[in-house]
């Protein structure tokens, strides 16, 4: 049995092996900021976090100021997400009078139907953010990317050239908010099971704890729609994108209920082989590393494939198993 791990990483290489410029490529880690917040600003938010951070001159539009920060690695998204989580009820009605010079977009303006059995649509910081500053940017750089007008989805040659091992016993973890893995197996006429449905003996098992555009919520529960539907015309009953866990400090599924679920389901699974494609594991994933501290007790070893050899080397300290680093995937097809 096999484990594939798919990270932002994976995703920027299909977008690169498309011809894509690195510009127009879907965020990762150290840019996601930038990517995200190009037609919003999580005002008032991120004005308190530069301050309390010691920022006194923020400029006409912090968003500025933050960008630069998140590109010399003097900031990243993962300790301002922690900050809106620990605000994340702000009532946001006080600063509607009150917006930055140019600011446009930023307050929800599409919530589930009232009449429904929705989840409450109060309008807090939080749950704008995961609308405007994640979940719609991203279903546009999908779009973007891998959408052609007229001929359908592009084809995912990366992907596809590492889902030909999996069999359906095996498991991918999906820790990407997009679609592209589960696109790429429907391209080589794979069914796709998300967690926490039961599989058929046909279906690829695929978990996405992190959430997933498709994904859409309300009090009573939660369901993954087909992975070419990215959240738009929301269900009726339902809020897209209110599910998306963003990379933050000290998150643990415990504070993420369906989350919980999906790894509930997961954790006991006893691999004996573990492929991370495209992920940046570090200390403060405290919420991922119990779960591949389980599994590597029973893998013979973890295949990394990442640019970066000091990723392998993170994995080896943290997880204590044998680690073979490839930098790329014709590197790891090559020997698998």
């Amino acid at each position: 049995m096999k484990h594939l791990i798919v990270g932002a990483g994976a995703t920027l290489a299909e977008a690169l092996a498309l011809g894509i410029p690195r510009v127009q490529c879907p965020p990762v880690m150290t840019d996601f900021a930038r990517k995200m917040w190009w037609n919003y600003s999580p005002y008032p938010l991120l004005d308190a976090y530069l301050r309390n951070q010691g920022y006194t001159n923020l400029g006409e539009d912090p968003r500025d100021l933050f960008f630069r920060l998140e590109e010399s690695g003097k900031e990243n998204i993962e300790r301002f997400m922690e900050f809106a989580w620990n605000n994340r009820s702000l009532d946001l009605a006080p600063y509607k009078s009150n917006l930055p010079p140019g600011f446009i977009s930023g307050f929800r303006i599409t919530t589930a139907d009232p009449s429904s059995k929705s989840q409450p649509t109060q309008e807090n910081f939080w749950q704008n953010m995961l609308y405007h500053g994640i979940g719609s940017p991203l279903s546009f750089f999908m779009d973007q990317c891998f959408f052609e007008n007229g001929k359908g989805w592009k084809d995912f040659s990366q992907a596809k050239t590492i889902s030909s091992r999996l069999t359906p016993n095996d498991l991918v973890i999906n820790l990407n908010f997009d679609t592209v893995f589960e696109l790429a197996l429907q391209q080589m006429g794979r069914d796709v099971c998300y967690v926490p449905n039961i599989q058929s003996p046909h279906e690829i098992l695929v978990a996405k704890p992190h959430g997933s555009l498709n994904l859409i919520m309300n009090h009573e529960g939660f369901m993954f729609g087909q992975p070419e539907w990215l959240g738009m015309p929301q269900h009726p009953g339902y809020d897209s994108y209110s599910g998306l866990v963003p990379p933050r400090l000290n998150k643990n599924y415990a504070q993420h209920p369906f989350a919980e679920l999906i790894i509930k389901l997961i954790r006991d699974r006893t691999p004996q082989k573990i492929i991370m494609w495209g992920v940046g594991l570090t200390q403060s994933d405290t919420d991922l590393l119990s779960l591949y501290q389980g599994w590597a007790k029973s893998a013979d070893s973890i295949d990394v494939i990442n640019p970066d050899q000091n990723v392998a080397a993170n994995v080896h300290d943290l997880l204590k198993c044998d680690v073979k680093h490839y930098r790329n995937l014709t590197e790891w097809g090559s020997e698998n």
